[in-house]
């Protein structure tokens, strides 16, 4: 009985000890922060060629259609400007800020310098992007 009860306890300890997952250890909540920073990372990567997607197939499997034609529309009249970077250019890097639980801000900085922020609305609890705005005040 004795024998029984420490084995049952050593079972249990190497159950306790053991590593999870990959899936459970890389688990992260999902925010709104996080959902903009996953699609914005991907898009770039598409737009710099260094994944097998077109960046109008990141925006199509990941943004609701209404929000693609919009930035169809807002594209086709800023003369090759990207209507998720709002620029002619794609920026060397970007930081994430959360403005409210559903607004987000990208500010992209640029290989020739500046910076430029983008403002991106987030639709809980799916966490949808629903829009990608200028600053108030920015250019359009």
């Amino acid at each position: 009985m004795n024998r029984r009860i420490g084995i049952s306890a050593l079972t249990a300890l190497l159950t306790l000890a053991a590593p999870l997952p990959p899936a459970a250890a890389q688990a992260t909540p999902r925010t709104p922060a996080g959902e903009v920073n996953a699609f914005f990372e991907e898009y770039r990567l598409a737009a710099l060629g260094e994944i097998d997607e077109y960046p109008k197939e990141i925006r199509a499997k990941t943004l609701p259609p209404p929000l693609n034609a919009q930035l169809d529309r807002w594209s086709a009249t800023h003369h090759g400007a990207d209507p998720v970077f709002r620029a002619k250019n794609i920026p060397r890097t970007w930081s994430i800020r959360t403005l409210t639980t559903t607004t987000v801000a990208v500010t992209e900085t640029w290989y020739e310098g500046g910076t430029q922020e983008v403002r991106f609305t987030v639709r809980p609890p799916a966490l949808t992007i629903t829009a990608i705005n200028d600053p108030p005040g920015g250019s359009s």
